[in-house]
């Protein structure tokens, strides 16, 4: 059977009819076990085309995720803030100085959007539409937002950020003010590059980190405006339980939200139902209960109750580890094939 792949997920999130329920995850697939396979390197998976189109490349190719997702790194536009970042010889990096003194000092710089690795992501998404465009595989840009992006050019300052929570959130609004701008430009930049789901990642905007009624009054209308401002679907993704946040994110406009495994997907269905809103609810394996730790046979049932609850689009609940069996996530796959009766 022939299933065009991009169609399908797009469908998915538009509301539209699907051959399936689509099966992807929100961050790149970044395996330690066929990197090393690839014999890709440190820090230059951060900083070739290549090297970063192949790392994208990954969860697809040897897994069976049905979309690419680019960059993998969080601290992506801080670097082209005018962060120095500590990129160690592994996939991780570390912001190790800030341009950036106080809240009234944060600005964009003229040249951000062609600054830093902006260009060598440039080539690395137009080698995937090279490459998989006549496959009909999406390509997902992972775009960190706005409030995760303050705080990580203030993470060389202790609790910077939390403290001007506590007495100057006029200065967090202004300051998020400012780098939203630069993240709209972010999504521009990525909607000239014709890619097919932008996500917004802020694992700062947790409630485990942010008091609920200060997301739904300085990081709500931000992601709102970004969310308007995305030619393609986009989706929110923030970490943890988000349940008392879980209102706030089906209505920021976004045509999907991701949501950890804290999150009982039947009561997000409800509140979905609820609200009338049309956004997508996607998720919700857990990355390290399940797919890390769990044997194949308990990760397809957890799967299947995932999908019996009703999710809309099936994925990790957060990024994988990158010593995850690839087996495990295969199983997920097969969960998903099963449910659907799908056959190929």
């Amino acid at each position: 059977m022939k299933i065009n792949i991009k169609d399908n997920l797009h469908n998915a999130l538009t509301l539209k009819e699907i051959s399936y329920l689509p099966c992807i995850t929100f961050s790149t697939v970044i395996l330690t076990k066929i990197i090393n396979q690839m014999k890709i390197e440190f820090p230059r998976g951060h900083y070739e085309a290549e090297e970063i189109a192949n790392i994208a490349s990954i969860g697809y190719e040897y897994v069976g995720f049905e979309a690419l997702t680019l960059p993998f790194d969080l601290n992506f536009e801080a670097e082209a803030l005018g962060c120095d970042l500590k990129i160690k010889n592994d996939i991780s990096s570390k912001i190790i100085k800030t341009p950036f003194d106080s809240l009234e000092d944060v600005e964009i710089p003229s040249d951000f959007i062609n600054n830093a690795r902006f260009p060598i992501i440039e080539k690395a998404t137009n080698i995937l539409h090279e490459k998989y465009d006549d496959k009909d595989i999406p390509i997902m840009a992972s775009i960190t937002g706005p409030f995760s992006l303050l705080s990580l050019i203030f993470s060389t300052k202790s609790d910077e950020i939390l403290k001007h929570l506590n007495n100057n959130i006029v200065g967090i609004e202004d300051s998020l003010y400012t780098i939203t701008t630069a993240i709209l430009e972010e999504i521009n930049f990525f909607n000239d590059l014709n890619v097919d789901v932008i996500t917004i990642n802020e694992p700062y905007a947790t409630p485990n980190i942010l008091d609920p009624k200060l997301f739904k009054r300085i990081i709500k209308p931000s992601l709102e405006e970004l969310s308007n401002n995305s030619n393609c679907p986009s989706i929110l993704h923030i970490c943890g339980d988000t349940n008392s946040i879980l209102k706030d994110m089906l209505t920021c406009d976004f045509e999907g939200i991701s949501i950890s495994e804290e999150i009982n997907i039947s009561t997000a269905k409800q509140l979905q139902a609820e609200l009338n809103t049309p956004t997508r609810i996607c998720g919700n394996i857990s990355t390290d209960n399940t797919l890390f730790r769990k044997k194949e046979n308990e990760i397809y049932q957890d799967t299947i109750k995932v999908l019996s609850n009703g999710v809309d689009i099936l994925s990790p609940g957060c990024m994988l580890s990158p010593n995850t069996p690839i087996n495990n996530l295969k199983t997920m796959i097969k969960a998903r094939n099963d449910f659907c009766n799908l056959k190929y």
